[in-house]
């Protein structure tokens, strides 16, 4: 019986199936064309189909962490259906930006009716800690929960005589991908990724996510202090630039605010000589999320300020409440007018555009800076919250 393999050329010693390699789909489950995301070892990875013969890379884009297997496949090629980043399925080689770096590319064997892949990647991957659950903060008004990990994990290296201390190390605004263990039948699978909204100056690790109804959400709910979890990371480019003659201005909807926390608090610290002007949307008062936070970092910032906007006027909702009248941010979604409200021409043309949102809010805020204020896509940096 001979095996198609994807990689290098056909070996009889392959035939004997290592215990690096593993079954993750049949034949029939991958049409020419089609793609498939399948998890080993904690590992999502997209198996392709193209033109009779199979390959696997990483399913988790390298740019902003979107989906590669609910992407397209034309040829070789598979494209993110975020940002229409490529890659080549072959090598994982990126073809087309705005992903920069490669996904790892897995060696496949198709013995009789099975698919195999090999369980070490050809291409780098981010390592892999456990770090311990330190503190559960549920805000109040909100469905939102912030959840505060250690920052070390002691790990035995292996062939070591003792432990070595591993820390995440990571840039502010980017993402980590958390395996909390206990998930099943989840939909989007056992792992989720999360932008991570602490800032490397702080001595913990956090995530902040709306509670929902999936299997992921109700076992991350209930996880105690004390649980370890698994952390692959970190991954992302949304980022702080590193021209600091330019200002960062950050356009925010709802959750969309962690990275901007991460940011802010990091560029705080750092007391670095950078102006960042942070439009804020939400319903509603309760639902603005790190207020109190914001509002002691901007105390201590003279380069950053923050313009708050509900959508739902307190007022005309709520004629009696003494508390609409002490508003003092805006009102309605960000549009036009309100940021020519706060930025002038000089900062219009000088400035880095930040949005960070559901994609609903996205797509108008980049039509907005594109269409209406005439920025270039160059720009503008986009980090896309799915709702999961």
């Amino acid at each position: 019986m001979k095996n198609d393999i994807a990689f290098g050329p056909y070996n009889e010693n392959d035939l004997a199936l290592s215990e690096d390699f593993v079954k993750v789909a049949d034949v029939k489950d991958i049409r020419p064309s089609q793609m498939k995301e399948v998890e080993v070892n904690g590992q999502n990875i997209c198996v392709v189909n193209a033109e009779g013969k199979y390959y696997a890379i990483g399913s988790i884009c390298t740019h902003e962490g979107g989906p590669l297997a609910d992407g397209t496949l034309e040829g070789y090629e598979v494209e993110c259906p975020w940002h229409n980043s490529k890659f080549d399925v072959r090598t994982g080689e990126v073809t087309s930006p705005p992903a920069s770096e490669p996904e790892p590319a897995y060696e496949v064997k198709v013995d009789g009716n099975s698919i195999l892949i090999k369980t070490q990647g050809k291409g780098k991957s981010a390592p892999q800690i456990e770090l311990t659950l330190l503190e559960k903060d549920k805000i109040e008004g909100t469905d939102v929960t912030s959840f505060k990990f250690s920052k070390q994990s002691d790990q035995e290296r292996e062939g070591a005589e003792e432990d070595k201390t591993t820390q995440l190390s990571y840039t502010a605004g980017q993402f980590a991908f958390f395996d909390i263990g206990g998930v099943f039948d989840d939909p989007k699978g056992p792992i989720r990724h999360f932008t991570i909204s602490s800032s490397p100056t702080e001595n913990f690790i956090m995530l902040s996510t709306r509670i929902r109804d999936s299997p992921y959400k109700k076992r991350l709910s209930t996880l105690e202090e004390g649980s370890r979890v698994k952390v692959r990371g970190p991954e992302g480019q949304f980022v702080l630039q590193e021209d600091y003659s330019k200002s960062a201005i950050f356009l925010s909807g709802g959750i969309g605010v962690t990275p901007f926390r991460s940011m802010i608090k990091y560029a705080t610290d750092k007391q670095l000589p950078l102006k960042i002007v942070m439009f804020d949307s939400n319903r509603d008062r309760d639902n603005i999320l790190f207020k109190k936070e914001f509002d002691e970092w901007a105390n201590k910032n003279k380069n950053l300020k923050i313009i708050y906007t509900i959508s739902e006027d307190e007022q005309q909702q709520h004629p009696s409440s003494s508390t609409a009248n002490d508003w003092r941010g805006e009102y309605g979604r960000i549009d036009k007018a309100m940021i020519l409200k706060y930025l002038d021409g000089n900062m219009l043309s000088n400035s880095i555009f930040y949005i960070c949102g559901p994609p609903s809010m996205l797509k108008a805020m980049q039509s907005l800076l594109q269409d209406n204020l005439e920025i270039p896509k160059e720009r503008i940096k986009v980090e896309e919250f799915t709702g999961y």
